[in-house]
């Protein structure tokens, strides 16, 4: 029971990689962007890098953080309402939901205005709720920045409209957007299409469309991803267009940040290199088997059994992969190392017997414990003369059968003498 114990939490521990074992094709160029990444989630891989050092102005995904930092405060109740005051709506330009003073709004109503529609009198709504002020807000996103070890990036507002001094980098925005993805709530309200926000005190209800043209095709049709998952874009005349996008297909999540891209007749570069780069991870990379738990990779002796000789061993789990669809498994490479040199019956299917390791040229890609295949009950009879075999190749065995031969050589030199004595007294 507990080997089939073990080899059950061994099967359930299926391995997967931290990074890809093998070169993929090239992906394809970034083109009109100041710089780019792709990054694949589920097993932390950077696969593209184009400038991710530079400094560049972040336009709108400056919102990532500001949703961030007001999901984190006030999120634990959406239904929470906030009034908005002349202070939050000061300043606002740009694009907005035309918030008015003295309006009650929900905090999911503004999260959503934030992280769907990009709404700047939103994030001064949940900049000044979530900190007092738009300015001590302003201190938190940039405390929060050095916190996820987005060191070449500065803040002074929280909507992203352009200001010479606000700055980031395209990994510093890779930072911020991992953090996000894994936020509760923060993908869930990023993906969402089109949200309708509530009739309040001081306005009818609002349709807000996200602006993301992967998710909604409200603002442009061109550029609809199905498997996109949110979480931003965004575009000033200094910053050019930018998007951070998340996508999942077949288990697999990214993140393409695309920065600082230009336009034309053609499109949106912003758009394009983001499609051109995610269609290719998706056609490039998979979680391939490269060593399965049904293949037969080693075999070991059994004793005290009259009705078999040996085992089959397997591996108690499938060694996956997150690799190049075009790796050659071919020169994949299984080495085992057993448990001693036999397994003495009864052996219990499942019970574990050694380890499995697998190579790519000689890059280790994972190990996993090898398990009987099948039960081998004990012969009793051989188990007794195994017992016997033992017993006289002991030392108490060999000292005692020492003791007899001395005693008994002792003995029959005593009866001699004491024969010997008797003949004289005769005589």
């Amino acid at each position: 029971m507990k080997a089939r114990l073990l080899a059950a939490l061994a099967a359930a521990a299926i391995l997967l990689s931290l990074a890809p074992a093998a070169a993929a094709a090239e992906p394809p160029e970034v083109t009109r962007a100041a710089g780019a990444c792709l990054y694949n989630v589920e097993n932390d891989v950077t696969l593209l890098a184009v400038n991710d050092d530079a400094r560049i102005y972040p336009a709108s995904t400056v919102k990532l953080m500001t949703g961030i930092l007001a999901l984190e405060a006030l999120g634990g109740d959406m239904t929470a309402t906030i009034t908005v005051t002349a202070e939050m709506l000061s300043g606002v330009v740009g694009n907005n939901i035309g918030l008015k003073t003295g309006e009650v709004v929900t905090v999911g109503d503004m999260l959503h205005a934030l992280l769907v529609n990009g709404s700047n009198d939103a994030a001064q709504v949940l900049a000044v709720a979530t900190a007092g002020s738009v300015d001590a807000f302003v201190a938190q996103m940039n405390q929060k920045a050095q916190l996820l070890g987005a060191y070449s990036t500065y803040y002074t507002n929280p909507t992203g409209m352009h200001s010479d001094g606000m700055i980031t980098t395209v990994a510093d925005t890779l930072a911020i957007a991992r953090y996000a993805y894994r936020l509760p709530g923060f993908t869930d309200i990023t993906s969402v299409s089109k949200y309708v926000m509530d009739t309040t005190n001081k306005s009818d209800y609002r349709n807000l469309y996200n602006r993301n043209a992967q998710l909604s095709k409200f603002y442009d049709t061109r550029y609809y991803y199905p498997d996109a998952l949110g979480m931003n874009a965004g575009y000033t005349a200094q910053a050019g267009y930018c998007l951070v996008s998340a996508a999942q297909r077949n288990s697999l999540t990214y993140l393409c940040v695309v920065m600082n891209a230009e336009d034309d007749d053609n499109g949106i570069y912003s758009y394009e290199n983001a499609r051109t780069l995610l269609d290719w991870a998706f056609e490039s990379y998979a979680y391939l088997e490269v060593l399965s738990d049904k293949e037969r990779v080693a075999e070991m002796p059994v004793s005290l059994s009259s009705a078999v000789d040996y085992v089959t061993l397997v591996p108690a789990a499938a060694i996956v992969r997150y690799l190049p669809v075009d790796t050659d498994l071919s020169r994949v490479r299984v080495a085992t190392v057993t448990h001693g040199e036999t397994l003495v019956a009864p052996v219990e299917a499942g019970q574990i017997c050694g380890t499995a390791t697998v190579t790519l040229d000689d890059e280790i890609l994972g190990s996993v414990d090898l398990v009987a295949t099948t039960s081998v009950s004990r012969s009793e009879f051989l188990y007794l003369l195994e017992r016997i075999k033992a017993f006289t190749a002991g030392r108490f065995f060999r000292a005692s059968v020492v003791f007899l031969i001395v005693f008994s050589v002792l003995y029959v030199l005593w009866e001699a003498r004491r024969r010997e004595q008797l003949l004289r007294r005769r005589r």
